[in-house]
């Protein structure tokens, strides 16, 4: 008996090996961290702790937070097995109501990236409002927010989100989406919501049926009542990014490297100008050709122009980033343009746009 549970053993020990199965070389204490709430502009932290469980040290090759809100610090020195350190992601509090993340962690572990979450609330003071907690209504249903923004995807990733919906009316509610893409299905929780309650529409991703690789947008609807129609009252504005595969090139010998002057542009103050215009600076550092395959603005009101999408090694190209008055407020999306790059290693980029009015 004792021969047959060590060949058994032997066996598992022998698939695990062919297999590859192993460990994770970076363990988190939580994924998903709750930093609480703060007031508008008062800057909020989130910790995240991780111990290496692996023989070979780790090394956190770069933190993605994806959005010029969030400012990242994590240790920097290689840590051995057993050892632990920490990432902290700091929002800027710069918009009121809630902030819900993911963050990407590049390590020596993994060629895909390890992804954490960051839960934070801003508000006027202390306590929060209903008004804080649901600053948007379709008539006597309150919204948690009106865009939603699905964190990044590969091809064969699912990802959620969620709106919190609060029933102000007379009567029960059934919560009810209208023109949900293939890509996107809803669940309802709880499926009738009471006078005075709160629930929840919980939104799921599937990126085997987005069609595009780059930006995916789209505008669902919610239902007031059984045949309510779709209106600019009624509309949620949603975006999901499909990023290109492409650990396959880690082996190429001779491999692009991006590059950008900055991820945030102030263009100045618009006033009565009909158009106003920056600038920012693309470059390749890299040894292989860098193409610049999507290039997409996330609002209706900002164009974009640059004269080439291929850039040999050392070359840069201008980039040109416009705000045009006359289409602002055509679209809830918040004013920022994506970048998809065949680079393995920065495969995506967002610059955010800013301006006064």
């Amino acid at each position: 008996m004792k021969t047959i549970k060590r060949y058994i053993t032997t066996g598992i020990a022998i698939l695990m090996a062919t297999f590859g199965i192993q460990a994770q070389k970076i363990s988190f204490e939580k994924t998903t961290v709750d930093a609480g709430s703060t007031l508008w502009k008062r800057p909020i932290t989130a910790t995240f702790r991780f111990t290496n469980k692996e023989r070979e040290p780790l090394l956190i090759k770069d933190v993605d937070a994806g959005c010029g809100c969030l400012t990242t610090y994590w240790t920097k020195t290689a840590i051995a097995k057993g050892g632990k350190g920490e990432i902290k992601i700091t929002y800027d509090a710069a918009l009121m109501g809630s902030m819900d993340r993911y963050i990407d962690v590049y390590t020596n572990g993994s060629k895909k990236p390890e992804r954490i979450r960051m839960k934070a609330w801003v508000g006027s003071s202390e306590r929060q409002s209903i008004e804080e907690m649901f600053p948007y209504s379709v008539d006597d249903i309150l919204l948690s927010t009106n865009e939603v923004v699905f964190p990044d995807v590969q091809a064969g990733d699912s990802a959620k989100a969620e709106i919190e919906v609060m029933n102000t009316g007379k009567n029960v509610y059934t919560p009810q989406l209208m023109h949900l893409p293939q890509y996107i299905t809803a669940e309802y929780k709880p499926e009738m919501i009471a006078r005075g309650r709160r629930g929840k529409i919980l939104l799921t991703l599937h990126s085997d049926k987005l069609q595009d690789l780059g930006l995916n947008q789209t505008n669902i609807y919610v239902a007031r009542f059984a045949g309510d129609k779709v209106g600019n009252n009624n509309d949620i504005s949603v975006s999901a990014i499909l990023l290109p595969d492409l650990q396959y090139a880690e082996s190429f010998k001779k491999q692009p490297s991006f590059n950008i002057s900055t991820t945030n542009i102030n263009l100045g103050k618009l006033g009565k100008k009909k158009k106003i215009t920056g600038t920012v600076t693309l470059a390749n550092r890299g040894q292989g050709v860098l193409k610049l395959s999507k290039i997409q603005a996330f609002n209706q009101a900002i164009t974009i122009a640059l004269s080439k999408t291929e850039l040999q090694p050392k070359e840069e190209v201008k980039m040109k980033i416009t705000v045009d008055s006359r289409f602002l407020g055509l679209s809830k999306a918040q004013p920022r343009v994506l970048i998809i790059t065949n680079d393995p290693q920065r495969p995506k980029e967002v610059v955010n746009v800013k301006y006064e009015r």
